[in-house]
């Protein structure tokens, strides 16, 4: 018996890690979400698919896209993805090659030409993809216009890697409608209802981060008027009982923040819980006050660090005695606290670590929760671009152990096999487990 098959347009799939993980399959991809509804917005056929869901499975992905027969295969991939994204792509054009395969991503962005120099890569589409793919898809499906024309993609033509000029950045998020999260089988999800305040570059240089060679531009925010619909549309319609920004930093202009606040205070059902991520210094206590009356349940603060010599070293621009003062305010209002950290640093010491093992607990002793990953040197970061400069040494090249789980750089103070012994100290003695690291 023959299977049916059914031909689309387009099928989305979000790359999976490599190991079953809780943090992996939080929430639906919200990146392919804008892509599928601008796509069904232009009338295309659309599926999706997140791997995290099942794992990557070869022989269930080769089946998906025989039975769909899709014209174009989008994959999205981080750089602990990247390598699954290209056996997914690799399946694809064994099942069918005349099928045009596209990454897309922010380790994509980040080392496109390297990507489309892959033999089962046909386009790299860098930085936002929303429009992107639909003149991709009118070009290949609807016989509109020519691929060279088509800005932010790099693609191989004639064995010479092609980079069309950057596309403008989407500079009225509005305008885009909201995600497609319907795509993913929501249900196992555990937060499925996440949503994004505002999108783009940050003010803030932390030599850790690549959000800024990403985005390349200045944050972009939404209406708060825009923002509250879409939260009444995930209570109300999709029936959750709370949501989750997904915004690096949510408090990065107070003005947006009260004016949601305001709107959602006003409603007659003000009781849409909601949780965010911000920087301790980007809060103060009037604006938690509000935020929490507005349903602001928890809060997320980046600290990285406890010893004041390694913040300053890292760029962070943060002191602890602002750590201390926003976590005390937070959870003075009613807030739940998380405080994240990283290890290691460039300059750490034995001494700076066993500072952070103390700050990390007198913050658990006020009431607070906190997390750890290992510091991870990504494309696009100062670290991962001039390693030396900051007197690391990356000890891997597998992109699979780019998950913020693995000890993957060496620092000029501390041996590899010292890091690992403190490591073990610190979780030992702040109380948390290996298998707690957030992949």
């Amino acid at each position: 018996m023959t299977r049916e098959r059914t031909a689309m347009d387009i099928l989305l799939v979000n790359a999976s890690v490599k190991a079953r993980s809780k943090h992996a399959r939080l929430s639906p991809p919200l990146g392919l979400a804008y892509i599928g509804a601008v796509l069904l917005g232009e009338r295309y056929s659309v599926s999706a698919e997140d791997c995290n869901l099942t794992d990557f499975n070869p022989t269930r992905m080769r089946r998906m896209v025989e039975d769909r027969a899709p014209r174009i295969v989008g994959i999205s991939t981080n750089t602990e993805t990247y390598p699954n994204g290209l056996r997914i792509a690799e399946i694809v054009k064994a099942v069918d090659p005349r099928i045009t395969v596209v990454l897309g991503g922010p380790h994509a962005t980040v080392m496109h030409c390297e990507v489309a120099r892959e033999p089962n890569v046909d386009i790299v589409v860098r930085g936002e993809g929303e429009y992107a793919m639909r003149d991709i898809a009118d070009c290949l499906v609807r016989g509109r216009g020519s691929i060279d024309d088509i800005g932010g993609i790099t693609f191989c033509k004639d064995g010479e890697v092609r980079v069309t000029p950057d596309r403008r950045f989407i500079v009225e998020p509005d305008e885009l409608p909201f995600p497609t999260r319907e795509l993913f089988p929501l249900p196992m999800y555990e937060r499925p209802a996440t949503l994004l305040m505002s999108r783009g570059g940050c003010p803030c240089d932390c030599v850790f981060c690549a959000v800024n060679n990403i985005w390349k531009g200045r944050r972009r925010f939404r209406d708060p008027d825009n923002v509250v619909a879409e939260m009444l549309f995930l209570v109300h319609t999709l029936g959750s009982d709370e949501v989750s920004f997904a915004d690096d930093t949510f408090t990065l202009s107070w003005k947006h923040v009260t004016g949601l606040c305001d709107r959602l205070i006003r409603l007659e059902d003000s009781s849409c819980r909601w949780r965010c991520t911000t920087r301790v210094d980007m809060v103060d206590r009037p604006l938690l006050e509000h935020m929490r009356r507005a349903g602001c349940v928890s809060i997320t603060f980046g600290v990285e660090s406890g010893s004041q010599r390694i913040l300053d070293a890292v760029a962070k621009n943060i002191t602890r005695e602002q750590v201390l003062a926003a976590v005390g305010a937070a959870l003075e209002v009613g807030m739940e606290v998380l405080c994240s950290f990283m290890f290691p640093h460039p300059d750490d010491t034995d001494e700076t670590v066993h500072e952070q093992t103390t700050f990390m607990k007198a913050l658990i002793a006020m009431g607070a929760t906190v997390s750890l990953a290992l510091t991870t040197p990504f494309p696009g970061t100062p670290y991962y671009q001039h390693p030396s400069d900051h007197g690391i040494k990356i000890l891997t090249n597998r992109w699979e152990e780019f998950d913020a789980k693995h000890l993957v750089i060496e620092t000029k103070y501390l041996s590899e096999a010292r890091l690992q012994s403190l490591l073990g100290e610190l979780l030992r003695d702040v109380g948390l487990r290996s298998d707690s690291l957030p992949v």
